[in-house]
């Protein structure tokens, strides 16, 4: 899938995220998940800061709730894998927060880009 230049370095990071989902499943990853926490603030952060006012500026308001709401829950799994609680639960919900973003909210967000959304 050819996404914008603008979302190459967001989706390059997904590949890293697929791999720690992965582990977190397979279980025993805290120390991953630590080693990752800094890089996966910095790319929620990232979201938050560009692509969500972007979808509400196009009227996707509920694209822009999910993507915080999915942070923010992301966020909490992992303070508990970190305590060695959760990991699988932690790791499918990162695993689905990188499909959707993938799946659903990048093309909303190349759409925008491209001035089709109203």
């Amino acid at each position: 899938m050819q996404r914008d230049p603008r979302l190459v370095p967001l989706s390059r990071e997904h590949h890293a995220a697929l791999r720690l989902g992965r582990q977190l499943i397979n279980g025993g990853a805290s120390m991953a998940l630590g080693a990752q926490r800094a890089e996966l603030a910095a790319h929620f952060a990232e979201e938050e800061r560009s692509l969500a006012p972007l979808l509400e500026t196009h009227g996707e308001h509920a694209l822009a709730a999910r993507l915080r709401a999915e942070h923010r829950q992301l966020e909490a799994l992992f303070a508990a894998a970190e305590r060695g609680e959760r990991e699988a639960e932690a790791g499918r919900a990162l695993i689905d927060h990188v499909r959707f973003e993938e799946r659903e909210l990048f093309p909303a967000v190349e759409a925008c880009f491209d001035g089709v959304l109203t």
